[in-house]
């Protein structure tokens, strides 16, 4: 395969920029009808304002950010030309997320230097259509994850072609927050001392299956460049349906969303063991009188999560009138594409980390003094047991 990924970095933010270039490297958060955070600028990420934070949290965190409406309709009509731009290139184009894509360059480009000229004609017309403000990072590689993987690898404006003979040495020293893994999963990787790619890539494929199930064992691919997975052109659009009869009407809705979240609980583990998300998502309630009532949400985030899947089936159904019991329930998730890694465009650059933390450094050896303080290394990165691998410096007087 030949794939290009092109990912327009903090997508909603920089569409506000751009139209509105007073905003320039100003924290902003965009908020949804929910009063609920849905997008944040990087800078706003770096004070720790993250996805589903109520407004006064948000500000809490960040005194300085802008809060602003999110514009769902707007974002989703500045993808649709981003989307057409890439399709004048090839049909195969796969959303993935706001403000990214997959494109099967197919024959077009099946050597490392006609993919380079290719790829820089695109990202020269998306330039050009889009704005400087909205110029992509782009990826390109012969599967889906090493050239997604190559876009957080390189600035906006600029292409980074990694050829597959290099393919495995390009990921082996990339970190494990790059796979499309749910947070416990990282998080279980962490406490096994597991840090890159190249250390995840060479586990048993047996115990990961064991330790991660189907979707541990689709990232150790990935994270070996095996990943096989193909571009899903849009137009083929995926869809995952459920439904069930009532025995007597209902109107409570608690009993109700106890009633969803068991019918669409299978739908969501299936998406997650295929490292995949739903970008949106369709409730349809028939009642006792007759009528059928349909709301449907579009995520600004493609998500499989049930806790906020569920909260979503909680504001559709307040949102509906009420004159009678439900006697039949159908839930659709729609726009079906790989899992978006959330986490990643909220962390802070490495940088103002470590800014930070050599704040709160100088305060603690102020406060108990520098011979007091000692800093982890990893001294045996290859011992057996996670404990064995830390070691533990004094640091100096900053």
């Amino acid at each position: 395969m030949s794939i290009l990924y092109c990912s327009i970095p903090n997508f909603v933010a920089a569409l506000a920029r751009r139209d509105e270039p007073s905003l320039q490297h100003r924290p902003l958060v965009f908020l949804g009808p929910d009063d609920c955070v849905l997008a944040v600028s990087a800078e706003a990420a770096a004070y720790g304002v993250i996805l589903g934070l109520t407004a006064r949290a948000a500000e809490v965190r960040c005194p300085e950010a802008r809060l602003l409406e999110a514009d769902v309709a707007r974002y989703r009509a500045e993808f649709e030309v981003m989307l057409e731009l890439l399709e004048r290139t090839s049909p195969d184009v796969e959303p993935h997320g706001w403000g990214a894509a997959y494109v099967d360059l197919g024959d077009l480009a099946r050597l490392h230097t006609e993919a380079v000229g290719i790829c820089k004609e695109v990202g020269q017309a998306m330039q050009r259509e889009l704005g400087k403000a909205l110029q992509p990072a782009l990826g390109w590689d012969s599967t889906k994850f090493t050239a997604q993987t190559a876009t957080h690898c390189t600035r906006p404006g600029h292409l980074l072609a990694v050829s597959s003979v290099r393919e495995r040495t390009f990921l082996q020293p990339l970190s494990v927050a790059l796979l499309p893994l749910e947070k416990d999963a990282l998080q279980r990787l962490g406490f096994l001392g597991l840090r890159t790619l190249g250390q995840y890539a060479v586990l048993p494929p047996a115990a990961v299956y064991q330790h991660f199930g189907r979707a541990g064992r689709l990232a150790q691919c990935c994270a070996r460049g095996e990943d096989r997975r193909p571009v899903i052109p849009r137009s083929r659009k995926q869809r995952l349906a459920t439904q069930l009869e009532l025995e007597a009407p209902l109107a409570e809705q608690e009993r109700l969303l106890a009633v969803l979240l068991r019918l669409v609980s299978p739908l969501l583990t299936k998406l997650r063991e295929n490292l995949q998300a739903c970008g949106q998502m369709r409730l349809s309630v028939h009642f006792a009188d007759g009528a059928i009532q349909e709301r449907e949400r579009i995520f600004l985030f493609p998500t499989a999560d049930e806790g906020r899947v569920l909260l979503t089936l909680e504001q559709l159904l307040h949102q509906m009138q009420w004159r009678a019991g439900a006697i039949a329930l159908e839930v659709v998730l729609e726009r079906i594409q790989d899992a978006v890694r959330e986490q990643l465009s909220l962390l802070p650059a490495r940088a103002e980390q470590e800014d930070k933390l050599r704040e709160v450094q100088r305060y603690l050896a102020a406060r108990f003094g520098a011979n007091r303080l000692r800093r982890a290394i990893l001294s045996q990165p290859n011992a057996p047991l996670p404990e064995w691998r830390v070691g533990w410096l004094t640091e100096e007087e900053p």
